[in-house]
């Protein structure tokens, strides 16, 4: 087996970080009873989803393709955030687990960023601007506590 390049690496990881975000996005959307934090993780998805594709279409360029999140990260994900909302599911409890899991993605990616340095202009703008976006997502979050 060929071993990936440090693009290909921070690629996966940086993909890794935004699927998962949409995916916990998806697993709470339903229970939020807030309007404004709702309106707000729409828009987190949405920036999620855009970097999805961004990554993807970058993928080409490095000849790589790019895995999903596996099952058992999903299970395990989805499973913590049932039993969490089930025993609190106000608006605070919220805006904390999401910020713990959101700090969690930024720390991973910086972590990548730095474990994988890259060349590329386009990737690094792409993870940086992820980074960027996830640490706002936080301070937004911090209004719902």
């Amino acid at each position: 087996m060929e071993e990936k390049t440090n693009d290909q690496q921070l690629l996966d990881k940086s993909y890794e970080n935004v699927r998962m975000g949409s995916y916990a996005i998806d697993c709470l959307i339903e229970k939020i009873e807030n309007p404004k934090l709702e309106e707000l993780l729409r828009k987190q998805n949405k920036f999620y989803l855009d970097g999805v594709t961004a990554l993807e279409n970058l993928a080409d360029k490095f000849n790589h393709e790019l895995k999903d999140i596996n099952f058992m990260q999903k299970g395990m994900s989805f499973m913590a955030i049932k039993m969490k909302t089930m025993m609190n599911n106000d608006t605070p409890k919220f805006a904390e687990m999401l910020i713990q899991g959101t700090t969690m993605g930024i720390t991973d990616t910086t972590k990548a960023l730095s474990e994988y340095p890259t060349n590329d202009a386009e990737l690094k703008a792409i993870v940086e601007r992820i980074i960027q976006h996830e640490e706002e997502f936080v301070d937004s979050l911090k209004t719902f506590l």
